[in-house]
């Protein structure tokens, strides 16, 4: 119960500090993002199991402009191949410690990774795991779990999360996979975000890798991969960046 008590008067203190700025102007957020491809040698016909590493990271100025929905276009030829493991539905996530997730869901975990968000006090530190969700209208879901240390001078490990009971906040999202066009096969909206988190989310540091799941081949004339990300902010403002990666066929 002093678990309980502690995480809702944190969100309390989120919630008064989002009341005081309403009226106030959003101040102009901006985001930027790096990623690799791993192996970046892979066949030009036939696709080639890897992983692939993403750094989201998101500079706030006062009052903060939180990101609202994110969006990130994959490379055409980047496939995502959701049979390669079983599905875990948000319910079975949600609330739960990094441990209980994994008991719920091991056979889910398609990637790791860690996160900062920012609070009045300070920058608080997390961990996140990607599960292989339930399909949404049709389409792919990955379920961004992230379990964080909400509290000041925020410390928590990522290490053995199967029996990891660190942290005392957990945020869910949800990423679909979406249908894109031209340079793009598919795009990953997670979408509602500050629903879902009390607060800014500053970065995310994430690698995709299970089997299959994550797969590329090395078809481009040009012999580039193509991603792109469009961060949308509570303000109704937006900001787009794209980045290359050099493959060779082999």
């Amino acid at each position: 119960m002093r678990f309980r008590r502690m995480y809702f008067a944190i969100l309390g203190v989120a919630a008064a500090g989002v009341v005081a700025l309403a009226g106030i102007a959003m101040a102009a957020s901006s985001s930027t993002f790096t990623f690799k491809a791993s192996p970046s040698t892979a066949p030009k016909n036939t696709y080639k199991a890897g992983s692939l590493f993403t750094d989201l990271r998101t500079t706030y100025t006062t009052p903060a402009d939180p990101v609202e929905r994110t969006q990130i276009y994959l490379d055409k030829y980047f496939k995502v191949d959701p049979t390669a493991a079983t599905k875990c539905a948000a319910s079975q996530l949600s609330a739960k410690t990094m441990a209980q997730a994994m008991a719920a869901c091991k056979s889910a975990l398609v990637g790791k990774g860690r996160a900062t968000a920012q609070a009045t006090f300070g920058t608080i530190q997390a961990c996140v795991l990607l599960f292989n969700g339930k399909p949404q209208n049709g389409n792919p879901t990955l379920q961004v779990f992230t379990r964080a240390q909400a509290t000041p001078d925020s410390q928590i490990s990522c290490d053995d999360p199967a029996h990891n009971n660190q942290g005392n906040a957990t945020v869910l999202l949800t990423g679909v996979y979406k249908p894109a066009t031209g340079k793009y096969s598919k795009v990953l909206d997670v979408n509602h975000i500050t629903q879902a988190s009390p607060f800014p989310l500053v970065r995310y540091t994430t690698t995709v890798k299970k089997g299959k799941y994550a797969s590329a081949r090395c078809a481009a004339s040009d012999h580039l991969w193509h991603m792109q990300v469009k961060w949308t902010y509570k303000s109704g403002k937006s900001n787009t960046v794209s980045r290359t990666q050099r493959c060779t066929v082999g």
